[in-house]
């Protein structure tokens, strides 16, 4: 639901180990020295390498009862998890607190939890969560984290259910609340979703997740100002995650507010230099004629990612617009090569097969500067990448032309040190427009419509 290509984030907001081993601890108190026991328990303060310490003290006492022994590996596992390359250790951990308390749910719980954090084998952790709920079938945490791997999964109704479960055994619980209207998104019923969201928002307002899912679930009803509103809290709540400012730009680009997309693009750029972020900038760049802003960050979103079948969709576009057939029919072929399934490629790539039979693989002729209706060159000649999107352009054609016809009636008026300052103007406008072209934030349209304005003035 962050944005609308692949290369996202997960949807649930993850759960803190630390929270889900407190009660599995709380025994340690009573087994092993004052020091190691204040240490070793979920809520401590202490850094990761001390509470290491302080619960492998326990764990090595072989007096220590094997229940107190798998609730300090719990505690331990937790701190090896959020340590760097600690996930190994951690899962080991869990594995040994099993091995002595093979009927410690929370320890199930927790593996599986680890399992699907770690982004490997779900149906493992699936089984995990439901040796966890086997063993303490009152346990809303371990329904809500199988449901999560379901969604993960795909298997819908069955997060659906579990998430029902969740809910039912603990009625305040805002992550199963926000993933059931998660799940309820990705199974098209958006306004369930925009629901369950909203009620985990009731439980916990500071929730910028939910906030930005259900601006996702907005946004496909169609109601862009809450969306974009959802957007808007998620980044005052937390304003490092760039996905946010995405999904904000997304929405602000559906209601043609182009510059402020762009400008939460940049924001996310800055935060991450993802390709679906350049993709997304590129879009709006294009549809706000700003096609050689548009090609660059294509390119670099292609440099970033060559395989990213949705920018070579969109370049594709890009290309035809700027009448290179050849071109956009290779970028929509790669597309398909990449995403069979792509509908808009598909649909493209027979629409420039025929415009090739028809036309042949270059720029249409009409806009050449004998024609009296394209721009003042020829468009059959042109090589700057500036030049072939005036080209492609008509509306800039006839700007182009515009300009140059203006220039030249006045400086037939003017007197010789006048000719010799408007030339110049001429020269520095030119020479800039060629460099800037392309540029993020060059707007060819406005740089032109202001060039013949101060045209008009002078001939008026």
């Amino acid at each position: 639901m962050c944005g609308m290509h692949p290369a996202r984030p997960s949807l649930f907001a993850k759960i803190s180990l630390r929270v889900l081993l407190l009660s599995a601890a709380m025994s340690l108190v009573l087994a092993a020295p004052a020091s190691a026991a204040v240490d070793c328990v979920p809520t401590s303060k202490a850094g990761p390498a001390e509470l290491i310490t302080a619960c492998s003290a326990i764990i090595d006492q072989a007096a220590n009862s094997s229940s107190d022994r798998a609730a300090a590996l719990l505690v331990r596992a937790d701190a090896n998890a959020r340590t760097s390359g600690g996930l190994t250790q951690a899962l080991r951990d869990i594995d040994r607190a099993i091995a002595l308390d093979g009927k410690n749910a929370k320890a199930w719980r927790l593996r599986g939890d680890l399992l699907r954090e770690a982004g490997g084998d779900l149906s493992r952790a699936a089984a995990d969560l439901s040796k966890a709920i086997e063993l303490d079938p009152q346990d809303a945490e371990a329904y809500e984290l199988r449901g999560v791997v379901y969604t993960n999964q795909r298997r819908l109704d069955r997060a659906l259910a579990d998430y029902d479960q969740a809910i039912k055994l603990k009625s305040d619980y805002a992550q199963a609340w926000s993933d059931r209207g998660v799940t309820y998104y990705l199974s098209g019923d958006n306004e369930k979703a925009i629901r369950d969201l909203s009620e985990a928002l009731r439980l916990d307002p500071n929730r910028p997740r939910s906030y930005t899912n259900r601006g996702a679930a907005y946004k496909k009803l169609g109601q862009l100002d809450k969306s974009v509103a959802d957007d808007g809290e998620a980044i005052r709540l937390d304003p490092k995650v760039p996905e946010y400012y995405d999904n904000r730009g997304l929405s602000l680009a559906a209601m043609g507010k182009y510059d402020e997309a762009i400008a939460d693009y940049d924001q996310a750029l800055r935060l991450a230099p993802k390709p679906n972020f350049f993709t997304n900038r590129g879009d709006s760049y294009q549809l706000k004629g700003e096609l050689g802003a548009a090609l660059s960050d294509y390119e670099a979103a292609l440099k970033l990612d060559p395989n990213f079948a949705q920018t070579y969709n969109n370049r594709a576009v890009l290309y035809k617009k700027m009448g290179q057939r050849k071109k956009a029919l290779a970028d929509y072929e790669t597309a398909l090569k990449l995403d069979p399934g792509n509908d808009n490629a598909a649909a493209g790539r027979r629409t420039m097969i025929a415009e090739i039979a028809k036309f042949g693989d270059e720029p249409r002729r009409p806009l050449a500067a004998n024609s009296g209706n394209g721009p003042s060159f020829d468009c059959a000649t042109a090589k700057r990448e500036v030049e072939k999107a005036i080209c492609a352009d008509p509306q800039l054609g006839v700007l182009d032309r515009q300009i140059a016809e203006t220039y030249a009636r006045v400086l037939k008026v003017v007197n010789k040190r006048s000719a010799g300052d408007l030339r110049k103007t001429q020269r520095d406008f030119l020479t800039t427009r060629n460099a800037s072209f392309g540029r993020p934030g060059y707007d060819l349209r406005k740089v032109m419509q202001d060039r013949l304005q101060r045209l008009n003035a002078m001939e008026s």
